[in-house]
């Protein structure tokens, strides 16, 4: 039963939950392994984790684990922007010789990819497992951290939950190392506090 979400690392200023979702939510910017012992304690149903909207960042940090070139990692690049694809391109394949050296120490690794903020959170994903309690990745850093962390346990497969079909092909490489459930299928752009709302009323509906 879902009557309660914690939602941590996204930004509330642009959507108002209560008009997607009647459910319960506690947002918080950062979390510590105690704020989210409580949360669990006080009964959240759902953990939701957004980190980072950065291609580039995600892919350097999955891609450190795959021998796929920046270009196969990044995709086809969107009509008009070339130019960017380009950018990022160059600034993936330079990220890549930095965390392939890296992959044998994943703290070091996401401290240089998504920031040592994050830290906190890779070591919480463990710890949620250990509680049992389901978390909704959003987003493509919180696919790369919950990439990274199911290389090192595996028992998180039970427990880690994809909102939404990704359109990168390195998400999409990593989803299918993890082999986590992928609630939605709508690849569609949305804030990702919306899309968190809508994962989790789509999640709820198919328990009914």
């Amino acid at each position: 039963m879902i009557n309660s979400v914690l939602a941590i690392g996204f930004d509330d200023s642009k959507i108002n939950w209560s008009e997607l979702t009647p459910i319960a939510i506690e947002h918080k910017k950062t979390a510590t392994i105690d704020d989210i012992n409580k949360a669990i304690d006080a009964n959240i149903s759902i953990v939701g984790v957004n980190v980072s909207a950065d291609i580039v960042l995600a892919s350097g940090l999955i891609g450190g684990f795959l021998n796929i070139d920046a270009a196969s990692l990044l995709g086809k690049s969107n009509v008009g922007q070339d130019q960017q694809w380009i950018k990022d391109a160059g600034s993936l394949r330079d990220l890549l010789i930095v965390t392939r050296k890296l992959k044998s120490d994943p703290q070091e690794l996401i401290s240089k990819t998504l920031g040592n903020e994050s830290l906190e959170l890779f070591n919480s994903l463990n710890t949620i497992a250990q509680r049992q309690t389901r978390t909704i990745l959003v987003g493509p850093g919180a696919i790369a951290l919950g990439f990274i962390a199911m290389r090192s346990n595996s028992k998180l497969k039970d427990y880690l939950l994809i909102a939404n079909t990704p359109t990168i092909p390195s998400l999409t490489e990593a989803i299918k190392f993890m082999g986590c459930k992928v609630i939605m299928n709508t690849k569609e752009s949305v804030h990702p506090l919306a899309e968190l709302a809508l994962a989790v009323s789509a999640l709820k509906a198919s328990e009914l």
